[in-house]
């Protein structure tokens, strides 16, 4: 996950982060509202954590600010609170997707994310192959990919890469969100070497609109994977099942 953690307490925000990186994850901190919402305006996240010390029309504002933002689909997530009914009605009236006590273990909250991320976004399909999703087959075992049963050679980078834009199938992601997945913001990664993979990815697996899918280039974003239209099986003498697509637009174009 990429969560952006709002805390104002220095030491409350280190040690959640920590946790929260030592199982995998990236961590944005951030210590004001001001900073957050600049970064949220052009970067994506799967979770925003805002501490519990944000409380009533502060608490109210901050969250309605972030869900009226055009681009914003995080998950909002209060996190360290205590057992009080009202900071809960207010938090979850504000627009926030859950609020977790501060007694929680990092298993816990993670746990809790995952489920909300689930109902959110990741849209893995599981079949008896891998993961499913049109005419594409994932094995995460083998790292293989299977495009109308034929196996496409991808690099180990271009295999995540094509799964996670998979998973978040008609979400714009962006840039900075890819290389924090993917790469885990290696110094060797770079801009140019997203590009080139997301290239080679798009090349590789027929990424067009007769494969029910399109992976489009949001300037000065990032990328955004869109099922277009049910794909139809047609037979014809020279190519029997092979995909096609009605006319029509992609979700999402």
């Amino acid at each position: 996950m990429r969560i952006a953690f709002l805390c104002e307490r220095g030491s409350v925000a280190d040690h959640r982060s920590t946790e929260l990186e030592a199982r995998g994850h990236i961590v944005h901190r951030y210590r004001n509202e001001l900073d957050l919402l600049r970064d949220v305006v052009r970067e994506s996240f799967d979770v925003l954590l805002l501490d519990d010390t944000l409380r009533g029309l502060r608490c109210r504002s901050l969250v309605q600010r972030l869900k009226a933002l055009p681009r914003f689909d995080g998950a909002v997530v209060f996190v360290n609170c205590v057992d009080d009914e009202v900071r809960l009605a207010e938090a979850l009236a504000a627009g926030a997707d859950d609020f977790i006590d501060k007694s929680a273990s990092v298993r816990e909250l993670e746990a809790r994310l995952r489920a909300i991320l689930r109902r959110r976004f990741m849209r893995l399909h599981a079949s008896p192959g891998g993961l499913q999703f049109g005419p594409y087959r994932f094995e995460p075992d083998g790292r293989l990919v299977h495009l109308d049963g034929q196996p496409i050679g991808l690099t180990r980078k271009e295999y995540e890469l094509a799964l996670f834009l998979f998973a978040n199938e008609g979400r714009l992601v962006s840039r900075g969100h890819l290389l924090d997945m993917v790469w885990r913001r290696r110094a060797s990664a770079e801009s140019r070497t997203l590009d080139s993979h997301v290239s080679r990815v798009r090349r590789n697996l027929l990424l067009d609109r007769r494969r029910g899918f399109e992976l489009v280039a949001v300037y000065g974003s990032g990328y955004r994977l869109d099922r277009c239209e049910e794909a139809v099986l047609t037979s014809s003498p020279a190519r029997a099942g092979q995909y096609s697509r009605p006319s029509g637009l992609c979700a999402g174009a």
